[in-house]
C-alpha cells in the first residue's frame, strides 16, 4: 500500500492559517466575555447587549471559517484548471436524419436516428403517411 505524495505547495499558507486563528480567537473571546458579563446581570434587559456581542463573536468565527473554505476552493479550482485545461468547444450540431419511421402499431413516429428506434428495422415513410395513420411526433427526437 503506497502513501499518496504530499502536494508541492499547501492549499493554505501560514498567513491564511494565522488569519483564521486570530479571527476564531477574537470571536471566541467575544463569546466567552459576553457570557461572563451577562452572567452577573440579573435583569434580562441588561443581558441583551452581551447576547448581541456573543452573536457578533459567533459571526466573526463563522466568517473566518467561510473565508478559509472559499480560499481553499479557489486554489483547488485553479489547480483543476491547470491540470485539465479548458473545456473543448461544443461540437457543431450533428446532422439529423430526415427519414421518419414508426412501428406497424405504434402511436409515435420518430426520426431514423432516434434512440427509441435503435435496433428496430422499421421502414421509412413520409410524414403525411404517419399523420394520416393517426401517429404523433415523438416528443424525444421531435421530428
Amino acid at each position: 500500500m503506497s502513501v499518496a505524495a504530499a502536494p508541492e505547495f499547501p492549499l493554505w499558507s501560514r498567513r491564511d492559517a494565522g488569519k483564521l486563528g486570530v479571527m476564531l480567537a477574537d470571536g471566541g473571546i467575544l463569546v466567552v466575555a459576553s457570557w461572563f458579563f451577562a452572567a452577573v446581570r440579573p435583569d434580562a434587559g441588561d443581558q441583551l447587549v452581551f447576547v448581541s456581542l456573543a452573536l457578533l463573536g459567533t459571526l466573526v468565527g463563522m466568517a473566518a471559517v467561510v473565508g478559509w473554505v472559499v480560499r481553499g476552493r479557489r486554489i483547488i479550482s485553479a489547480r483543476r484548471s491547470l491540470l485539465l485545461g479548458t473545456a473543448p468547444p461544443a461540437p457543431a450540431e450533428a446532422a439529423q436524419a430526415l427519414e421518419l419511421v414508426a412501428g406497424p402499431t405504434g402511436k409515435w413516429f420518430h426520426r431514423a436516428d432516434c434512440l427509441l428506434v435503435d435496433g428496430r428495422n422499421w421502414k421509412p415513410s413520409p410524414r403525411g403517411a404517419h399523420e394520416s395513420a393517426g401517429r404523433k411526433a415523438c416528443p424525444g427526437c421531435r421530428p
